[in-house]
């Protein structure tokens, strides 16, 4: 009697295993599903602009606009700079060689601290290069699946900071990672772009923005000039941060703003051409302590804008800066509060336009 029993529940159990594999197959189909659907965010870019007229209750003439705060921006972008690069660092305890390496900086916020700071901003995660950069010309937030597009990216369509730059009539000068020439094939009056995908040369990108950055301080042919670097990033992957290497690229860059801060001061003077220049010094992410980015990991997210303008702000800012006092480290004279991407991108198209742009105003309501 027991044999047929036995031989009843192995045809039952051999009938129902299908149905098990099935109902499994169909759980991890979903679960798959909902991780892509949630995971994997795709944006969907519109080739729409602002202009002028876009704000509504704002009569069409000038006088309604506010009057650009500077007349020139120099923008110097220190790929995969770490905080502690610039500032003493949050995660240890103990001070390392990489640490305070931008001397500069933290001098020139100490000597003119009306008129220079040094903030803590983040980086929204994927901390890739190219998707940073989309970030802080455009005030959107990148997406993990965009990371597919770091090696080839298509040209920006949607509204961006490049884009209401040349319709506004601003000249733009681009040097170094030609990933921003990816990005604004047609957006530059001049660019020297330099290949920034070999991770092992540490001095091509670096040594173009050198041999340009410098001299073209002293032209007039452009009113917004950006210089990206790329040592840093460079020597992270292939060195790791606390490295011989890493040490020589951060003593060299301190060199290069030092030098770049001299030329603007001397060329301040009233009817210079940078009597009202903005200079940002900013990263674009930071990185790991061996090199890595791209995640959202505190090391990696978490850099450094510094700005400074030879011109001493009027009264009514520094009541202003009063006022809104950041979490101020009165030591390294720092703002320990932190600057999102969409404050920056707000921020610069504040300095820079006029009343032929609405995006400044849109971002200040």
């Amino acid at each position: 009697m027991a044999a047929p029993a036995s031989r009843h529940r192995g045809s039952s159990w051999g009938r129902s295993w299908p149905l098990l594999f099935v109902a499994i197959l169909a759980l991890h189909s979903l679960a798959i599903y909902l991780f892509t659907r949630g995971f994997l965010l795709t944006r969907t870019e519109l080739d729409l602009h602002s202009h002028r007229d876009d704000r509504t209750g704002v009569s069409p003439g000038c006088s309604s606009w506010p009057q650009p705060a500077v007349d020139r921006l120099v923008i110097v972008v220190l790929d995969a700079l770490r905080f502690d690069f610039v500032a003493p660092s949050t995660f240890f305890e103990e001070k390392q060689p990489w640490m305070d390496k931008l001397q500069v900086l933290q001098k020139l916020a100490a000597d003119e601290k009306n008129s220079a700071r040094i903030f803590k901003a983040l980086a929204d995660p994927p901390t890739t290069s190219l998707q940073r950069l989309k970030a802080l010309t455009t005030g959107g937030l990148p997406t993990f699946i965009d990371v597919g597009n770091s090696f080839g990216a298509p040209a920006i369509v949607e509204d961006n900071i490049m884009h209401q730059l040349v319709k506004s009539g601003k000249r733009v000068v681009m040097m170094g990672d030609d990933t921003w020439i990816q990005l604004y094939p047609e957006h530059f009056n001049k660019s020297f772009p330099y290949p920034s995908f070999n991770v092992k040369d540490l001095d091509t990108v670096d040594n173009g923005v050198i041999d340009h950055l410098l001299p073209s301080l002293h032209e007039n042919d452009w009113d917004v000039l950006i210089a990206h670097f790329l040592g840093v990033d460079h020597a992270g992957h292939i060195f790791g941060v606390d490295s011989t290497p890493m040490i020589q690229k951060l003593e060299q860059y301190n060199q290069i703003l030092e030098d770049v801060i001299d030329t603007l001061k001397s060329l301040s003077t009233p009817g210079g051409p940078h009597e009202n220049t903005l200079l940002l010094v900013m990263g674009d992410h930071g990185q790991t302590l061996n090199g890595d980015h791209g995640g959202g990991t505190a090391e990696e997210v978490e850099t450094s804008l510094f700005a400074w303008s030879p011109k001493t702000p009027p009264d009514a800012v520094l009541s202003v800066l009063g006022e809104n006092s950041c979490n101020f480290d009165l030591v390294h004279f720092i703002c320990n509060d932190k600057l999102t991407d969409l404050v920056i991108h707000a921020n610069i198209l504040v300095f820079l336009f006029a009343c032929n742009h609405s995006l400044a105003n849109f971002y200040q309501d």
